[in-house]
């Protein structure tokens, strides 16, 4: 089941996802390849999957960018089932499990990137699941390696293991007290990086930080896992010790309550607004102020009012859009 349907324990930890960087070893990086390079490594790729490997061409769906609509591209990557860049782009292919939870992009910056990404606190699982999937990969393609350095990757900072852990994690509590500054500058200064929703360059937009590593290289992939779990525990930690503060704020309780109205009887919204009025009504259910029964959970309509993906495959115009998103929250929260 795709990560944001997935029900989950607390709304502290939203999602975890495993991503390994791959590139074959007779051919140069994605990047300094010319066009019939691409298309040469490309056929490559999908050939080996499709053909040699029965498991993956059983259980994956292969999506060729080219014969997406920008907006179907766009869907993939408000799912997170491929990168905001290769949706931009419009080049290269994607195998998708036919679950959801997994996907193996093809020709993004390097050559392949298999991801798995489940809901909730599941690091273990998700490695577990893309290393059993690496090797079932490595049977029939020679991956660049190096005794000394671990994988080559086109960005030096990959090389390695090739392996970014990333949490995903809801902290409206420590962003309303003013407190994730501290938290980023912590996690900076132990080699961790904090991105917003969609990664590298994006905005955290309804409270939603990515926690990931930054070192690849010296370090095994039980290293890394067992760090970022230990410092996502200690976040949430702070991020639930924060809520307690806050249970007596009248401000804040306003607050809450007012996005909560918004959401149920609001005729336009936008994607960005709701995204933050859906964390403060999550925030508000958590802290025992609101007493709602939804029809669906938050985070799942954070994803499914995204723009393209609220489109459902029609064109729509931005105002339409608007209405349409309203009209799904009013529905369902």
């Amino acid at each position: 089941m795709i990560w944001y349907k997935e029900k989950q324990d607390n709304d502290v930890i939203v999602s975890t996802r495993i991503r390994l960087a791959r590139n074959l070893e007779k051919y140069p990086f994605t990047e300094t390849l010319t066009n019939s390079g691409k298309e040469k490594v490309l056929g490559e790729l999908k050939e080996s999957i499709m053909n040699n490997n029965s498991t993956l061409s059983k259980d994956f769906t292969l999506y060729e960018m080219k014969n997406l609509k920008k907006s179907e591209r766009q869907s993939l990557a408000e799912k997170h089932l491929i990168s905001p860049d290769m949706a931009k782009n419009g080049f290269g292919a994607v195998f998708i499990s036919n679950d959801e939870n997994m996907s193996v992009m093809l020709m993004e910056e390097d050559h392949l990137r298999l991801q798995v990404i489940m809901g909730g606190n599941k690091l273990k699982e998700a490695f577990d699941l893309a290393n059993k999937v690496d090797d079932a990969l490595e049977e029939n393609l020679d991956f660049a390696f190096s005794e000394k350095f671990g994988y080559l990757t086109a960005c030096p900072t990959n090389t390695g293991t090739g392996m970014r852990a990333s949490v995903m994690m809801h902290l409206p509590a420590l962003t309303i007290t003013g407190n994730i500054g501290k938290i980023i500058s912590s996690v900076r200064s132990i080699g961790l990086t904090v991105r917003g929703l969609y990664g590298e360059g994006s905005k955290a937009y309804g409270n939603l930080y990515q926690i990931s590593n930054q070192i690849t290289l010296g370090v095994t992939e039980e290293e890394i896992i067992e760090k970022l779990q230990n410092i996502t525990s200690q976040i949430a930690k702070h991020e639930i010790e924060s809520r307690d503060e806050l249970k007596q704020n009248d401000a804040v309780i306003d607050k809450l309550w007012r996005s909560y109205g918004t959401l149920k009887f609001a005729r336009q919204i936008s994607s960005m607004e709701s995204k933050a009025l859906l964390s403060d009504v999550i925030l508000g259910e958590n802290l025992g102020i609101i007493d709602i029964k939804g029809k669906k959970p938050k985070i799942e309509l954070m994803v499914e009012t995204e723009p393209s993906l609220i489109m459902d495959k029609k064109e729509l115009s931005p105002e339409e859009r608007d209405k349409k998103r309203a009209e799904l929250l009013r529905e369902n929260v």
